[in-house]
């Protein structure tokens, strides 16, 4: 809010458009929205959100453009992978379920992130150590994830290079962020009943050849293959995947500013 009133009171009733992360989101069924918790704590707001939602909508479309098909026809996981990262499935150009929740803090390990864990944990070291939420709000956002295993870096580009010198922590970082991704991948193909297409986006999911080959090698039993050449060097906007593959496998270049700037050009227009 402070920036629309400083933006007011800079250039006066210019029009401003808000855009929102979540709003991609919103058409989840309830059955993926909804905690199981009381009920009476959703009708309080605490629900689940998503995030990223720009970007996984962008990549959705971009990926029906690239394989020349309908949007509607699809069933696609989209894999945004940079210092936060979040999945969504997408059905009918919709998004159906995703795994960031009420923050941006639940899911995926993430670069300084925890991503899930076990609830019970924080109220263990609330009576055990005296730990307050300030701290482990924290430590939870900041002082965990690829960073917290391995004692050093959240960037993936830091990991991967140690853990080819033989860094065990940082070996460690990299086997577990792998496996809760393809834990969570495996967790999004009931909602679509089945995939078309797996995307990878962002920082490190157009950047880290070994985290694309290491995730897909996990899902060969759905007979996705990936080209080895062409995930090593992968062009913008490309298909990955052989050519007998059952599921194709894309990287897109996430293109997040673009996408608001022509939400807000359609609102313009609507006006």
């Amino acid at each position: 809010l402070e920036g629309i009133e400083a933006i007011e009171q800079t250039l006066g009733n210019v029009s401003q458009i808000a855009v929102f992360d979540t709003a991609f989101h919103s058409k989840m069924p309830k059955k993926a929205a909804i905690y199981p918790i009381p009920y009476e704590w959703f009708e309080k707001g605490i629900r689940r959100y998503g995030f990223h939602g720009t970007s996984h909508k962008y990549c959705a479309q971009k990926t029906a453009k690239i394989l020349g098909k309908s949007l509607e026809s699809l069933r696609i996981i989209t894999c945004h992978l940079g210092n936060g990262a979040s999945l969504a499935a997408v059905r009918n150009g919709i998004s159906i379920n995703t795994t960031m929740g009420f923050t941006p803090l639940e899911g995926l390990m993430m670069g300084t992130r925890s991503g899930s864990i076990d609830p019970a944990i924080l109220i263990y070291l609330m009576r055990e150590y005296g730990v307050d939420a300030e701290k482990l709000n924290t430590i939870l956002n900041k002082e965990s994830g690829l960073k917290g295993i391995s004692g050093k870096s959240g960037d993936m580009r830091y990991i991967t290079t140690a853990m080819q010198k033989g860094d065990e922590p940082a070996q460690l970082a990299f086997d577990i962020y792998i496996h809760q991704l393809c834990c969570c991948i495996g967790k999004m193909l009931p909602s679509l009943s089945g995939i078309d297409v797996l995307v990878f986006t962002a920082g490190i999911g157009e950047h880290s050849a070994i985290v694309r080959e290491k995730t897909c090698e996990n899902f060969e039993f759905l007979g996705l293959k990936i080209d080895r050449e062409k995930n090593i060097k992968p062009a913008m906007d490309t298909d990955i995947s052989t050519s007998d593959s059952k599921v194709r496998v894309l990287v897109v270049h996430t293109e997040e500013d673009w996408a608001i700037a022509c939400e807000c050009w359609q609102k313009m227009n609507q006006a």
